[in-house]
């Protein structure tokens, strides 16, 4: 073995080991473009490295090498031309929402399937990365979009700094698949913060071809603050309207709401922000005799949800008696619920015990769908 194939095999390990260290949760999290990009420079050094370490094609290792950059390089060639194509005409508006917050109206329509994502690439924002998200709608192809860092918060900026501004963009996608919500009689969608947008695109597809199949939805919305309500706005609206979507929403993080239906006494309970998963963590005061928002969840009539935004509830939802009441008010043994749950790690994970614990009892099959975001 030569010198120089003795020297990059280092090489090629120290470049799978900065892969594996970035993958650590917090990094992916707090740096996901800087993360993007090691993946892909890592990956290209990587190919380069070992098939300079093994360069005899007596080995296979390079054959091997080969065929993986040229189906890598393959599929960046077709994203690179589907964003090509859908650049020519297309462009952006973004609206700036309370709660650090964004609405993103494409000028072009694209074809999707509720709760898919699709690749937004902005040149004048970030010209060599492009950003996942949810699609809200199709006409028009909307996107409701939550501020954090990065691509995210310049985004945000232009909208303050010129409101109302178009943008030459482009899309890749639609991607991702989820099940068949419109085969199940009883649908129930659980999520949190901006995991609405998934829930909101298969509600609405839902409400807008209603067959005989669905006998009801019941739609579940957490935020931490009421402002946020205005992300969905005329979304809200129309499920408002439709007479068999029970419309429930819980604010977990404002103490003083006007026009609430909970009986919760703010006053009565120290809150703990968990900023990992954007919910309000309740434990009782020390001093004064707390009530627990869970227990006064569950004294709402689990089975008669209010169908108007007027009546928001204060605290967490308890998701066990939502679903053991779809469960229950099921005309049929036989009848099928589907569960369906997008948001942060902590309301996912109580879902699926909610579940977990239904399907335990005599009742009619449970199917359960989820998305998490993380990053």
């Amino acid at each position: 073995m030569k010198e120089h194939e003795i020297f990059v095999g280092p090489i090629a390990g120290c470049a799978m080991l900065i892969i594996g260290l970035s993958t650590i949760t917090y990094f992916m999290r707090r740096y996901y473009e800087l993360f993007y990009m090691l993946h892909i420079t890592m990956f290209i050094l990587i190919m380069i490295t070992v098939g300079m370490h093994r360069p005899k094609f007596s080995t296979s290792v390079v054959i091997i090498v080969i065929f993986t950059a040229c189906l890598w390089t393959l599929d960046r060639i077709i994203r690179g031309a589907k964003i090509f194509w859908n650049f020519f005409g297309n462009s952006l508006t973004v609206t700036a929402l309370p709660g650090n917050a964004l609405r993103v109206k494409l000028g072009r329509r694209m074809r999707y399937s509720p709760g898919s994502h699709a690749f937004l690439w902005v040149p004048a924002i970030r010209w060599a990365e492009s950003h996942p998200f949810t699609l809200l709608s199709s006409d028009p192809s909307e996107f409701v979009i939550r501020v954090y860092d990065g691509f995210t918060r310049d985004l945000y900026k232009a909208a303050q700094e010129f409101p109302g501004r178009s943008l030459r963009c482009s899309v890749d996608g639609a991607y991702g698949q989820i099940p068949n919500f419109k085969v199940f009689e009883k649908v129930v969608l659980v999520a949190g913060g901006s995991g609405a947008s998934f829930t909101f695109a298969v509600a609405l597809d839902l409400i807008e071809a209603f067959n005989k199949a669905v006998k009801s939805i019941d739609f579940i919305w957490v935020v931490r603050h009421q402002e946020s309500l205005e992300w969905f706005a005329q979304e809200l609206k129309q499920l408002q309207s439709h007479p068999e979507v029970n419309l429930i929403i819980h604010v977990t993080g404002q103490a003083d709401l006007s026009g609430t239906s909970s009986s919760t006494s703010p006053s009565s309970s120290s809150e703990k922000v968990s900023a990992k998963d954007d919910i309000i963590l309740t434990e009782p005061s020390p001093t004064v005799l707390a009530r627990d928002p869970e227990k006064d969840a569950e004294q709402q009539p689990t089975g008669n949800i209010s169908s108007s935004v007027n009546e928001i509830l204060l605290g967490r939802p308890n998701i066990g008696n939502l679903i053991a009441a779809a469960a229950a008010g099921s005309a049929k043994l036989d009848d099928r619920v589907i569960v369906g749950a997008c948001g942060p790690s902590q309301l996912l994970s109580t879902t699926r015990k909610a579940v977990n614990k239904e399907l335990l009892n005599d009742g009619p099959s449970i199917t359960l769908y989820t998305e998490e975001f993380e990053w």
